[in-house]
C-alpha cells in the first residue's frame, strides 16, 4: 500500500498538526495514520495538508487576462454589456476550451483539486466546461445560467421566465451541478422564485453574488422594494453567498444561517469595490476563492496570504488564529461536497509541501499561508492518485 512516512500531517477539521507521521492509503482510502508523540516543530521538513477547494471561479474568461485594468465592477464583468462578455460571445470554442484547460492545469499543479465554477453560455458552457476538464482528474463543479440573460425591462416589470427560459434553466441544472446567479439584480422576484423551486426540485447547488459592492445593494429596492440582500435571502434562499463585501454583521449571520459565505478578497479589491468582513466570516466557517480568471490567477496560496493580511490590515488588529484562513482555503466547504478533512476513512486528497528551505519557522499555519508557494509543492494526490509531482531537476 502507498504511503508518506517522516511528515507533519494537519488533520481532521481543526487542522491540528501530527508530528514525524506516517499515513498509509488503500485505493482511494485512507487507511492509517501513526504519529510520533515526540516530534518537533523544528524538525518539520514535509507538510500534507488537504488538497485546496476553489470554492469560487469564473475559468471562462480565462482569454481575458488583465483585460479588466482601468474599470470598475460592472464595465468589467455585467453579464449585459461588460468586456468579459463581449470577449467570450466574440471567441471561438477552441479557444475557449484551450485556455480554460489550461488554467485547470495550473490549478492541479498549484494543489486545487475542486472547484466551483459559475458557468456562464447555457448548454452549451457547460459542454465547453466539461470538455476543458477532460481526463484532468480535477473535480470541476459547474454551477450553469442561461445562455442570454433576461432584458431589464422585464425585470422592472417584475415578469417570470419564458416557457423557453425555464426548459433551458431545467437542463443547465439537470446537466450541471446546479445554477451560479450572476446576481438578484438580475432577475425578478418571480425569476429568483422559479430559480429555486428548479434547483430544489433537482437537490442541486444554488450559489448566488451577493452585495459584491456597495452600489449593488440598492438597485432595485425603489421599484421591487427589497434591496438586493433582501431578494435574495427571501426569494433565492441560496446554499452560498459568494462575496459580501458590503454585508452588515447581521446579514453575514443570517447567510450563514442559510448556508456559507464564500469571500474572494483578490477580486474585491481589484475592482475597486472593499474588502469582505473577513474575520467574521472565516470566524463562521466560510470559504474562499479566486473568482474571474480575468481578474486573478486561480492561486489559493497568494488567495490566502492576501486574506490574512487584508483582515489584520482592515480591522487594525492582530489576529493570531491564522488557521481559519487555512482552514477556508480546505477543509471548510469539505461537507458540502461530501468530503472529509485528512482522517481515517477519508478520500485521499492532499498535498505534499516540501517546507525545508522555509526553516526556521515558528508557526505552522501562518508558514502555509504567508509563505508556501506552488514551488513548494511537491505532489499533490486525488482519490490516492498522483495527479502531480514537481519535476526534478537534472
Amino acid at each position: 500500500m502507498p504511503s508518506l512516512g517522516g511528515v507533519c500531517a494537519l488533520v481532521g477539521e481543526g487542522l491540528r498538526p501530527l508530528f514525524d507521521c506516517e499515513i498509509v492509503w488503500r485505493g482511494d482510502r485512507i487507511v492509517e495514520i501513526e504519529a510520533n508523540s515526540n516530534g518537533r516543530l523544528q524538525d518539520v521538513e514535509h507538510i500534507v495538508l488537504p488538497s485546496f477547494i476553489n470554492a469560487h471561479t469564473h475559468i471562462g474568461d480565462s482569454l481575458a487576462k488583465e483585460a479588466y485594468i482601468g474599470l470598475g465592477l460592472e464595465e468589467a464583468v455585467d453579464p449585459h454589456k461588460g468586456l468579459k462578455t463581449k470577449i467570450i460571445s466574440t471567441a471561438s470554442k477552441n479557444d475557449l476550451v484551450k485556455a480554460m484547460r489550461s488554467v485547470l492545469e495550473q490549478c492541479v499543479s498549484l494543489g486545487v483539486t475542486h472547484l466551483i465554477d459559475f458557468r456562464e453560455g447555457g448548454l452549451e458552457g457547460l459542454s465547453l466546461g466539461r470538455e476543458a476538464s477532460q481526463g484532468l482528474d480535477i473535480d470541476l463543479l459547474l454551477l450553469g445560467r442561461l445562455a442570454t440573460p433576461p432584458s431589464k425591462g422585464r425585470i422592472l416589470e417584475n415578469q417570470g421566465f419564458t416557457d423557453f427560459e425555464l426548459e433551458e434553466l431545467h437542463k443547465v441544472c439537470e446537466k450541471g451541478n446546479g445554477l451560479g446567479i450572476s446576481g438578484a439584480n438580475e432577475y425578478s422576484d418571480k425569476m429568483l422564485t422559479q430559480i429555486r423551486e428548479i434547483v430544489r426540485g433537482q437537490n442541486k447547488l444554488l450559489a448566488v453574488h451577493c452585495l459584491e459592492s456597495h452600489e449593488t445593494r440598492g438597485r432595485l429596492k425603489g421599484v421591487l422594494g427589497r434591496d438586493e440582500f433582501q431578494r435574495c435571502f427571501n426569494m433565492l434562499r441560496p446554499d452560498v453567498f459568494v462575496h459580501m463585501t458590503d454585508a452588515t454583521p447581521q446579514e453575514i449571520s443570517y447567510a450563514f444561517n442559510m448556508g456559507v459565505v464564500v469571500s474572494c478578497p483578490r477580486s474585491n479589491a481589484a475592482l475597486g469595490n472593499g474588502f469582505p468582513p473577513l474575520t467574521q466570516i472565516l470566524n463562521g466557517g466560510g470559504g474562499l476563492g479566486t473568482d474571474n480568471v480575468m481578474v486573478n490567477s486561480p492561486d489559493m496560496f497568494r488567495e490566502m496570504e492576501f486574506a490574512y493580511k487584508c483582515l489584520v490590515g482592515t480591522t487594525r488588529k492582530p489576529f493570531q488564529r491564522v488557521e481559519e484562513v487555512l482552514k477556508s482555503a480546505t477543509v471548510n466547504l469539505r461537507p458540502r461536497l461530501g468530503l472529509k478533512p485528512i482522517e481515517v476513512d477519508a478520500e485521499a486528497d492532499f498535498m505534499v509541501l516540501n517546507v525545508r528551505e522555509l526553516r526556521p519557522f515558528w508557526n505552522l499555519h501562518s508558514l502555509v499561508v504567508n509563505r508556501a508557494q506552488r514551488e513548494n509543492i511537491e505532489q499533490v494526490v486525488r482519490k490516492g492518485r498522483k495527479l502531480y509531482e514537481k519535476p526534478v531537476c537534472v
